[in-house]
């Protein structure tokens, strides 16, 4: 896929092309995922920002952070709670507000979602010879000093 883009930082260039690679070649078994658990993108995104904080959201804050309409959001989360997959309480200050969280099967979802994408990129590796194996973990040993980026590892995962 070519892009214009503004960018005339060869580095950029390249990491853009390998996260193109990557979207068109290691997301077959994450599309496939969704698919079988016939989730709308609105509501992976949704299950995805509760799992990662650990406090209850607002249909509100949801619908901010997607970004969908209010409406399409708790449209979203209404399903969601239908399914299992999320809790819904009204808020002790305001009751018109509703505070959202993840539920244990709302992580689960996100868990094999997750998970899909890693088989992707662990088909990947498997094929580079190790010399480039070595190399390439060399050269994600500068990102992987960013305490954000390595907060992302899968778990289990160390260095």
């Amino acid at each position: 896929m070519q892009v214009t883009g503004s960018t005339t930082d060869p580095l950029a260039g390249d990491l853009y092309a390998l996260v193109v690679f990557l979207h068109k070649n290691c997301n077959a078994d994450l599309f496939e995922a969704v698919g079988e658990l016939d989730l709308s993108l609105t509501q992976v995104k949704i299950l995805h920002y509760l799992e990662e904080t650990d406090r209850d959201l607002t249909v509100k804050d949801l619908a901010e952070l997607v970004p969908v309409s209010l409406p399409a959001a708790s449209r979203s989360v209404d399903e969601l709670f239908r399914r299992g997959l999320v809790d819904r309480n009204e808020d002790t200050e305001d009751r018109r507000m509703k505070r959202v969280r993840v539920t244990g099967a709302g992580r689960s979802v996100t868990l094999r979602l997750n998970s899909a994408r890693l088989i992707g990129l662990e088909r990947l590796t498997a094929d580079l010879a190790p010399g480039d194996r070595d190399a390439l973990t060399q050269a994600l040993a500068v990102l992987m000093t960013r305490e954000e980026i390595a907060a992302c590892r899968p778990i289990g995962v160390t260095t």
